[in-house]
């Protein structure tokens, strides 16, 4: 096993930065045929997915971004990983830029980093056998020099993942959803990352496999000394996985703070939005305030503050000027908020 340890070699080196995002930005050109332009005298169609979205992840942590559908958790996902190659801004990886990944002198941070996506059923070839799923990246990286040492990486990671070593020799779909979602993570630490990029890796699972998942996800940090960025939409399931977590809303990061300070004492009404939709289990008659609408169309975004339309606290200025990310010091502890009302301490 002293293989599948190896990452812990740096577990000294805990509270360093390895990922930094700076303004990151991601814009995809979406318009009609340029004839279909030319006769409808149109101009085109720009999506800002992503727009200036700046955070750094330290060595160890969990930090989660969240919020509805569309927001751009994905995208950002995608970028981290270098599927994408941002629009603005840079990605930086153990201090490298993140271009360098498609180049021989980055074959290093690609074996670093690797991604667990949504649908495990989809993200693993249904032809294949599981040994040689497992295996893929080990070749392609060179990681091992023969088959017999590429069958006994695959043995210890199955293992890793709770599975037995056989199982290598079934396919995909001999699996239950949970199942195969542990060879998404097995495969995912073939290559001994050391940042896993987990896209809602839940969020297709039954509630009690999901807890397995997730505890098996944060034994698996504490042995390997893993660090997570984990994108997903359920509030549950954040608050059990993060040390911190960033709100977005229509490609802007709008609240980023600690795991208790954002569940005690949110600031941005969007982030308290999707706090009072977690039904109140325990009765506490606190007092919720709703807010009506939905997400605008990110191809035609309000002016402004992009909140404006649906937020309580909105004023003319948030209907006119963009709110920028600050840092705010109170009692329940630091927090990155963007928000006109917070700013001017009317929230």
């Amino acid at each position: 096993m002293s293989a599948v340890m190896k990452p812990t070699e740096t577990a000294a080196a805990a509270g360093e930065t390895i990922v930094k995002a700076k303004d990151i930005a991601m814009f995809f050109d979406v318009s009609p045929p340029w004839l279909n332009r030319v006769l409808e005298k149109k101009g085109k169609a720009i999506l800002h997915a992503v727009d200036g979205v700046s955070f750094e992840i330290r060595r160890g942590e969990t930090l989660s971004l969240v919020g509805e559908s569309g927001c751009g958790k994905s995208t950002v996902a995608r970028l981290l990983v270098g599927l994408y190659r941002p629009t603005r801004g840079e990605v930086e990886f153990f201090g490298r830029n993140l271009r360098e990944i498609d180049t021989a002198a980055g074959r290093g941070l690609r074996q670093k980093l690797q991604m667990i996506f949504q649908d495990p059923y989809a993200s693993l070839n249904p032809r294949w056998r599981v040994a040689d799923i497992i295996a893929e990246p080990l070749r392609a990286h060179r990681v091992c020099k023969t088959d017999a040492e590429a069958m006994r990486r695959v043995d210890e990671l199955l293992t890793l993942v709770r599975l037995a070593p056989a199982d290598k020799e079934k396919y995909p779909h001999q699996f239950s959803g949970g199942q195969r979602q542990r060879l998404s993570i097995a495969r995912a630490l073939a290559t001994h990352p050391e940042f896993l990029v987990c896209d809602e890796p839940t969020s297709a699972l039954d509630v009690s496999v999901q807890a397995q998942v997730l505890n098996l996800m944060k034994d698996l940090q504490r042995e390997l000394g893993l660090t997570y960025l984990f994108i997903s939409h359920n509030l549950a399931v954040v608050r059990h996985i993060s040390d911190r977590v960033g709100v977005m809303y229509l490609g802007k990061l709008v609240e980023l703070a600690p795991k208790p300070t954002l569940f005690a004492a949110p600031r941005h009404p969007y982030t308290r939005m999707l706090l009072d939709a977690i039904p109140d289990l325990e009765m506490t008659g606190r007092a919720r305030t709703p807010v009506a609408g939905e997400v605008p169309n990110p191809l035609n975004p309000p002016s402004g503050c992009t909140f404006h339309p649906r937020c309580p606290h909105a004023n003319e200025r948030c209907r006119t000027e963009a709110p920028v990310i600050k840092l705010y010091r109170h009692a329940a502890g630091d927090s990155q908020v963007a928000c006109h009302a917070v700013e001017e301490g009317r929230l």
